[in-house]
């Protein structure tokens, strides 16, 4: 139990250490921060380091390094383990989902949510894309709204989304009041399994999704958005989501 609680922990410190290169702001964040652990690493063994950081404000007088250093490491970590359990942010990039979400919009991610309950059709998730083998996404964070849920049939056709299940086993058309740009040339027919989603970007005609590289694993499923923070004038809850009757 605690050995898989600490391997848990271990990989969503590590995840979240390595997602750090894909957010601008992260990475000056990041930066700032270790080259003041390594100033303070440094200052704990060199009195001239010491004082130079005394100089500059970042000590006390009578203040350690290394009592500022194990604060610093300590609160790395906590940030971390919020951001692999709890809430992360993350920066939209491109225009996959046109109109629902901008280029540059800063988001905070709710990723506990999906711990404690299966993501929903009309969510909009966030995930890391390891499906459809070499291509320039893999590896990289997208944003893509749930279409399939695990089980169903989905079939995409002239631009028109049928989906097949237990309830609705002759099939219905899906509502998509988010599509505003539409694409009528992926055509697709996919039955998922049980731990599969397909996922679909608003603006279909732009959009590198589960119709071009297949159903998403929900092993790899971050979280779902749950503010959008930026630009200022469109902060929202859950921007985007669409709850569908069926």
């Amino acid at each position: 139990m605690l050995s898989s609680l600490f391997t848990s922990v271990t990989t969503a410190v590590l995840e979240s250490l390595s997602d750090v290169t894909q957010n601008p702001v992260s990475i000056v964040i990041f930066s700032f921060l270790t080259l003041l652990v390594i100033a303070l690493i440094f200052a704990t063994f060199l009195p001239s380091w010491r004082n130079g950081l005394v100089t500059i404000k970042i000590l006390e007088e009578d203040e350690r390094p290394s009592s500022l250093l194990f604060w610093i490491i300590g609160l790395i970590l906590i940030v971390k383990l919020v951001q692999g359990f709890i809430i992360q942010p993350f920066i939209v990039d491109g225009g996959s989902m046109l109109p629902t979400y901008h280029n540059k919009e800063f988001l905070l991610v709710d990723k506990f949510s999906y711990l404690v309950e299966t993501p929903a059709r009309g969510d909009v998730m966030i995930f890391k894309l390891y499906e459809g083998g070499s291509n320039p996404y893999t590896g990289k964070h997208l944003i893509k709204r749930v279409i399939g849920l695990p089980g169903e049939r989905v079939v995409v056709r002239d631009g028109v989304t049928t989906i097949y299940n237990k309830d609705e086993p002759n099939g219905f058309t899906l509502e998509e009041p988010y599509v505003t740009y539409k694409e009528t040339r992926k055509n697709v027919d996919l039955t998922l399994d049980e731990n599969h989603y397909f996922v679909m970007g608003d603006n279909r005609s732009q959009s590198y999704d589960s119709r071009d590289w297949g159903p998403l694993d929900e092993k790899n499923i971050k979280g779902q958005v749950l503010l959008r923070i930026y630009p200022f004038s469109t902060f929202s809850y859950e921007p985007g989501q669409y709850i569908y009757t069926k």
